[in-house]
């Protein structure tokens, strides 16, 4: 074992971490000693009220345990997104009181190195596994030289050099599975940080988002990396410019994939689902996404969430899919009119490959869970005709089905943020991005008609009366302010007992009674030990 101790640390609230796992097992694998601890930032991912968001996101006595951790560890590196801006200053600053060298690595400090770099020693811009064993080898020689680490901005003195951009790994077999053991691993729970257990880590991914809609224990992991489209509002746009003409998608080999969860399971037999959160998941080509179905439904039997995109999507690969397990899909549908969605640069994504997609999905609806449809929405270039087209678009939405809706956010390295910018839209970053969550939504009839829209009960031919522009004319005119008020109370009313969990997950139990019975008459040698049963 190599002398040199790295601490990593994330702040997010979904402990998974599928990126700093990966990086510890690669180091690991080179020699050095890792510690992983998770501390959830739960105000980060929204569960606080706006306005209420403060800069210092740990207890003093949370802090004093962190900084005991990390006494022994000579290198500190610290993940982070925008929202978790304030909750990686807070542990950096603990650090400095150590003397400890920090990196920080993540999508905020790829695309805001100059900003990063103020107070961490280093930054990481993009994947991370070869500038880290780079960095590692270089702090464990005492050589100060690091202008040969590919994708690394650091401090020379009072300079801060910022070095090129490296190649993306092409052969992802070549990179360990993602560390989930169990040594020197922790996690903040109830107000201290503890190391985790199994029974510790079996309580906070029965907590996640997907694991509570489903009432179920779900392990998150990807197979392979990069999305073939560069949406304006998504961090692939940086990347796919940041890595010019290499090829951007990647896939590990099924036999890889099919090892991680082998040995998931047998370590954690209490996890009963997986969740693939590729971004290009139907990206794979047809014969190796059949050899993946056949593989996994003989060797893992499990359920599993995944998502995918509208034109990526094919009967053959989604009905082999269901065939192996799928329970539920989530699928981005985003916006409804052509010229937003000109916008988003999802042209070929258009309402026709939209509505194909969904009515696949729909066919295969009683094997499965109602598909999960993402929107955005709140976009200041939006008219009320371009709110209505999506609103169109969810009448003709094939049943069931179920929205998700997000308030955009301009993230700071997206395209849609330098537009945003150009254009004026974006005054104070503080307020209207790092603090801001995607969960807020402004009171307005179209949002209001969203909402009610979400479960995918609502009425398609009343919705389409809603939306009838002189119904839609009347419903935002001055004479309706009244009514409006009326209404708005009700829906406040409506939501809280929306978001009362017991609720929600007996919904989702609701609907994948039919999947769990066909599920345990599933064929295959994992079978009888496959079937999830109902808690």
């Amino acid at each position: 074992m190599k002398s040199l101790r790295v601490a990593l640390v994330s702040p997010y609230p979904d402990i998974t971490n599928y990126g700093l796992r990966t990086l510890s097992a690669v180091l690991k694998q080179h020699g050095w000693h890792t510690k992983v601890l998770c501390l959830p930032d739960f105000a980060g991912d929204g569960e606080s009220f706006h306005g209420t968001m403060t800069e210092k996101r740990y207890s003093d006595a949370v802090i004093a345990e962190f900084e005991g951790l990390i006494a022994d560890c000579d290198l500190v590196g610290i993940t982070l997104m925008t929202h978790y801006f304030d909750s990686a200053r807070q542990l950096t600053a603990a650090c400095k009181r150590l003397g400890k060298k920090v990196i920080w690595g993540g999508f905020h400090p790829s695309v805001r190195p100059d900003e990063c770099i103020h107070h961490a020693d280093y930054v990481a811009i993009g994947d991370a596994e070869d500038l880290i064993v780079d960095l590692c080898t270089k702090l464990e020689a005492n050589d100060p030289d690091l202008h040969a680490i590919k994708g690394l901005v650091w401090k020379d003195g009072a300079s801060v050099v910022r070095n090129p951009p490296g190649s993306l790994e092409q052969e992802l077999d070549d990179y360990p599975a993602p560390d989930f053991g169990l040594d020197d691993q922790y996690v903040l729970f109830e107000g201290g940080i503890r190391p985790v257990t199994k029974d510790l880590l079996k309580r906070y991914l029965t907590n996640g988002t997907i694991s509570r809609m489903f009432g179920k224990i779900g392990y998150q992991t990807m197979t392979g990396r990069g999305c073939p489209h560069a949406c304006t509002y998504c961090g692939n746009s940086f990347y796919r410019d940041l890595y010019k003409r290499q090829r951007y998608v990647r896939y590990r080999s099924v036999e890889h994939v099919m090892v991680e969860l082998e040995q998931v399971r047998e370590t954690y037999p209490f996890i009963n689902f997986f969740w693939f959160s590729d971004d290009s998941f139907f990206g794979r080509p047809l014969p190796d996404l059949l050899k993946f179905c056949a593989e996994y439904k003989k060797r893992i039997g499990l359920p599993f969430y995944l998502l995918g995109s509208p034109g990526t999507i094919t009967e053959e690969k989604y009905a082999a899919l269901v065939d192996a397990g799928l329970m539920c899909i989530q699928m981005g549908v985003e916006h409804g009119s052509k010229r937003i969605q000109k916008l988003f640069k999802r042209s070929t994504m258009g309402n026709d490959k939209i509505l194909q997609s969904a009515r696949i999905i729909a066919k295969y609806a009683d094997r499965t869970a109602p598909p999960q449809y993402d929107l955005v929405y709140d976009l200041a270039y939006e008219t009320m005709e371009d709110k209505l087209d999506t609103l169109r678009l969810i009448a003709e939405l094939p049943k069931p089905y179920r929205l998700q809706v997000f308030s955009v956010i301009y993230y700071p390295g997206t395209s849609l943020h330098t537009l945003a910018v150009r254009d004026g839209l974006v005054v104070d970053e503080k307020d209207e991005i790092y603090d801001r969550m995607y969960s807020e939504r402004h009171d307005s009839y179209t949002n209001t008609l969203l909402f009610l829209a979400r479960t995918g009960r609502f009425p398609h031919p009343l919705l389409r009366a809603l939306i009838d522009p002189r119904v839609a004319e009347f419903a935002t005119s001055d004479y309706a302010s009244p009514l409006r008020k009326v209404a708005k109370r009700g829906l406040d009313t409506f939501r809280k007992l929306a978001r009362n969990p017991a609720l929600e997950r007996a919904r989702a139990l609701g609907t994948i009674a039919t999947f769990e019975a066909r599920l345990t008459g599933m064929t295959g040698a994992n079978a009888g030990a496959a079937a999830p049963s109902s808690s």
